[in-house]
């Protein structure tokens, strides 16, 4: 019963929807950001996000995408990523912003064109190795019911 709360608790965390990153072999549960309501909100607020977490931003199309750290709570290792699944910009420990600073947060990364961004716990990268150039994949499920799937095929289930 304990299991099953849990499950229906994490699934109302989703924000845009959720689904599974693969980071060198490793799975993350994913929730989502599309609108741009979701993708200001983001993280803030948040006390922790568990190592096995992270947040998929979905962008129509390559950009210089920055993040702003405005009343994020917790210290953030970020990817941006080409359409490809391909990393082409980091940043590790991203720092929190207190909300006493109001707007006067700084802003990180977006100096290079780039589809989407996905932030994890901080440490993720210096955990996996992960670094400019490598590749990720995903399986996201939209709250419209949209697919998105895309970079490195992601490991399918295995036949019991």
């Amino acid at each position: 019963m304990r299991l099953l709360l849990a499950a229906l608790f994490s699934v109302s965390l989703l924000a845009g929807g959720g689904g599974t990153v693969t980071v060198k072999q490793a799975s993350f549960m994913a929730e989502v950001a599309v609108t741009p309501q979701e993708t200001s909100k983001g993280l803030m607020y948040r006390q922790s996000l568990a190592k096995d977490r992270c947040m998929f931003f979905v962008f129509g199309e390559d950009g210089y995408h920055t993040i702003w750290m405005k009343n994020c709570l917790i210290a953030l290792d970020v990817a941006w990523i080409d359409a490809e699944g391909r990393v082409v910009e980091t940043s590790e420990y991203v720092p929190p912003c207190s909300p006493m600073r109001g707007d006067d947060c700084p802003t990180y990364g977006g100096t290079l064109p780039a589809r989407h961004f996905i932030e994890f716990p901080a440490g993720t990268f210096k955990r996996l190795g992960l670094k400019k150039g490598d590749r990720l994949g995903w399986d996201l499920t939209l709250d419209d019911g949209r697919a998105l799937h895309g970079g490195l095929p992601m490991p399918r289930a295995k036949k019991k």
